[in-house]
């Protein structure tokens, strides 16, 4: 009798607290759940002009409300990852698979990968190498670093992996195509760089120390294969020249998020900004609305308020800009030639876009993931003096 009212208590609580966070959770955010509705409802019948569209958006957008505003989110994700950290958990399934989390060999969090047919992306990027010989512009596609690295990576035997594979065959069919295809993967092995280092351990991201090389890299391959010296006195791809900002144990990346900080630890960042004069003038095109920011590199470029919120939950990677948008527009003021830039991307090139504007007058960022017209169109109305390519993973392009 007396163990049947001790579950029917621990019933009624357990109850009782899921009722009083949704209150809590709904209540003071009944706005903002209910815009992501609406926005939900818009996005799932542009998709696909159905019933079934609109209701499936219709449930993301309640979702994604909910999801965003739960009351003690961050504490119930940190007491969940813990539980499942001391259960020895290697693998934590996610409801969405591609976000599932698995702690490597290493320690480190990953993403796994699924198989990509990557033809259709290729046919793409062919057409706009097409375009830019006619027009006599150098191109190069920038294969960043992949965060699984054969050789040193290990995942639970029950996962398998794709990026390496994904990537290989991306790049051979590129280069079928005649695309310039500089593959950092071959840089990183080359220059004996510690494979420990290159990625934060709770976030799919290089680190800002990772793309500031990565830059270098492409200056020098961009002097021997086109003669283009943007940087003759070493000076801007010179880390001593360069402010290096710690924040030590304060942030949890993308994969971290989804786990706690107790599951994989929280990571240092690093703020590289000039300690040379800058002047910048940096408007961002959203998709509803732009802003524009002028004053020094740290004025125009970082957003100082992700770098100081309190919450390790805080995305410190999207510093560089704010996060990506479809359309941004970098002006170097101080710059010693009038080099125009364009860098089609995804948020890899975040950091790497903010070191590589330095060099240059002009650099332009477009995330075809958010920016609705043709790369080719954007090209022929810019004129840009170089693109560069810069992905991590090519699916990450729509």
């Amino acid at each position: 009798m007396k163990k049947v009212t001790l579950q029917r208590v621990g019933i009624c609580l357990f109850c009782v607290t899921l009722i009083g966070g949704g209150i809590l959770t709904i209540g003071p955010n009944i706005k903002s759940i209910a815009k992501q509705t609406l926005s939900g409802m818009k996005n799932g019948y542009a998709e696909k002009a159905t019933i079934e569209g609109l209701l499936k958006g219709t449930i993301g957008g309640i979702e994604a409300g909910i999801s965003d505003s739960v009351f003690g989110k961050e504490a119930y994700i940190n007491l969940y990852g813990l539980s499942e950290r001391l259960l020895g958990k290697h693998y934590i399934r996610d409801t969405n698979l591609v976000q599932s989390v698995i702690k490597d060999n290493n320690g480190q969090l990953q993403f796994a990968t699924n198989k990509v047919d990557t033809t259709p992306y290729a046919e793409e990027i062919g057409q706009v190498n097409e375009l830019l010989k006619e027009k006599n512009v150098p191109f190069i596609y920038v294969q960043t670093p992949l965060k699984v690295i054969e050789g040193y990576t290990q995942l639970p035997a029950s996962v398998i992996d794709y990026a390496e594979i994904n990537t290989d065959t991306f790049k051979e069919q590129l280069e079928e195509k005649d695309v310039d295809v500089l593959d950092l993967r071959e840089n990183v092995k080359s220059a004996g760089l510690d494979y420990s280092t290159l990625f934060y351990n709770t976030d799919h991201h290089w680190r800002t120390q990772t793309a500031f090389w990565a830059v270098g890299e492409v200056v020098q391959y961009l002097k021997e294969s086109t003669g283009i010296d943007l940087d003759p006195n070493h000076y801007y791809t010179d880390s001593s020249n360069y402010e290096e900002t710690f924040y030590k144990q304060n942030f949890l990346g993308s994969q971290g998020r989804r786990v706690g900080k107790y599951y994989g630890g929280l990571d240092d960042y690093t703020l590289m900004t000039p300690n040379f004069d800058t002047s910048y003038e940096v408007k961002i095109t959203k998709t509803n609305g732009s802003t524009v920011a002028e004053g020094t590199f740290e004025e125009a470029i970082i957003k100082k308020n992700l770098l100081n919120a309190t919450s390790v939950f805080t995305n410190r990677y999207a510093s560089y800009f704010g996060g990506d948008f479809p359309e941004v527009a970098i002006k170097n003021k101080n710059a010693k030639n009038d080099f125009k830039v364009l860098i089609v991307k995804d948020s890899f090139a975040l950091p790497f876009s903010a070191f590589f504007s330095t060099m240059v007058s002009e650099t332009r960022m477009l995330d075809t993931r958010y920016y609705e017209g043709e790369v080719t169109d954007y090209i022929n109305s810019y004129n840009p003096d170089l693109v560069l390519y810069v992905y991590k993973s090519i699916n990450t392009q729509k």
